[in-house]
């Protein structure tokens, strides 16, 4: 029986935990976080810390799952590391330079972990993949890949504003689009120059201010009273988001060179809402262009030379496309010492130097070598 330990188990976590537990072989068998997560974990036989080192010490461990706030994800890889786990590892892997730097010398570990980059391993992006291996379209030539996130009011109406804790949105969301644009090229970007803005979630309403004491908050749009109407717990927080003290751009766009030449433009906005939500990527060749949707399912595969085009519909499923649960049975077999990862440190390493560039790039207004 594989024994699994938990640091940090909240929204995010708990699911996958759940689901790798769900294997006839593995068990929770330890859970360190600074809050009463008890009535997660009925009718688990489960011993829980406040102190994850503490937890490493007393336990007998066979793997990690690390889901606490994005600024120790680091911390506790690098701790992780120490006693040489398989660890599953949320994105971001780091949040600035310095994190970066420690993460870079972890190298004996780099095949053990599986960074949480269910996009790349979504069956959508798996048979887009097979496409372009394919030959259908050709050598890709261009990539245009876009993230309309019309869920996005949490980054700044929560914790989530916090760019001490988030690293931004580069690191909250690009983080994904650039690893599965690489997967896809299975090439090694090598420039990065972005631009970003600050256009609607700003103002000059008190720091610090609460829905809950503003004489606006019936008739404000953003108000915690009027996004419960979405019924969306990630939507809904009690902080303003026209304070002077709200964080994070809410747009960013990007351009990436590729070692090979081919140059992708990536583009992500927290503004739209409701049915104007996309997520998703054209990728170019001389023969044809395919396109997808992570959002409704949908493949496109438009022939530049013949009047033909493909529909592939992949059945829609729950967790990033159904990215969540390959990931699981991924780190499931990499415990298991059967399969390496499929998401390996590395890659997110490389994802997170890609985005802590875009920022500084977009800061700065000058391109970026990786």
């Amino acid at each position: 029986m594989y024994n699994i330990g938990v640091i940090g188990s909240g929204h995010r976590l708990t699911p996958l935990v759940m689901r790798l537990a769900e294997n006839d072989d593995f068990q929770v068998r330890a859970v360190c976080d600074p809050a009463d997560v008890r009535e997660k974990y009925e009718g688990h036989d489960v011993t829980f810390y406040t102190d994850a080192e503490e937890m490493l010490k007393a336990e007998k461990l066979d793997c990690l799952m690390i889901g606490t706030r994005c600024s120790l994800h680091t911390k506790f890889m690098v701790l992780a590391a120490r006693y040489g786990l398989p660890t599953f590892l949320e994105k971001p892997v780091c949040i600035n330079e310095e994190q970066l730097a420690e993460l870079e010398a972890l190298t004996e570990i780099n095949e053990k972990v599986v960074v949480s980059f269910p996009l790349r391993n979504a069956p959508i992006v798996n048979e887009v993949r097979e496409i372009i291996r394919s030959g259908k379209i050709g050598k890709v030539a261009h990539v245009q890949a876009y993230n309309n996130v019309n869920y996005a009011r949490g980054y700044y109406h929560k914790w989530y504003r916090d760019e001490n804790e988030t690293g931004g949105l580069w690191l909250q969301k690009a983080t994904h689009d650039f690893d599965y644009i690489n997967s896809l090229l299975d090439a090694r970007p090598v420039t990065v120059a972005a631009m970003d803005a600050k256009q609607v979630f700003k103002g000059d309403m008190p720091a610090g201010l609460k829905c809950a004491d503003c004489d606006r908050r019936r008739d404000c749009p953003e108000s915690d009273q009027n996004v419960a109407t979405y019924n969306d717990p990630f939507q809904i927080g009690e902080y303003c988001c026209f304070a002077t003290d709200t964080g994070n751009e809410d747009s960013g766009s990007a351009l990436v060179l590729y070692e090979n030449g081919i140059h992708a433009v990536y583009s992500q906005n927290f503004i739209a809402r409701k049915g104007a939500g996309k997520r998703g990527a054209r990728l170019i060749g001389y023969y044809g262009t395919v396109e997808f949707n992570f959002n409704t399912g949908e493949i496109t595969l438009f022939y530049h030379n013949k009047n033909h085009v493909e529909t592939h519909k992949i059945e829609k499923t729950h967790g990033h496309s159904g990215g969540d649960a390959a990931l699981i049975r991924n780190f499931a077999n990499v415990v298991r010492g059967t399969e390496s990862s499929k998401a390996p440190l590395s890659d997110g390493i490389l994802s997170a130097k890609m985005c802590l560039l875009a920022k500084k790039s977009a800061k700065e207004k000058i391109f970026c070598n990786i």
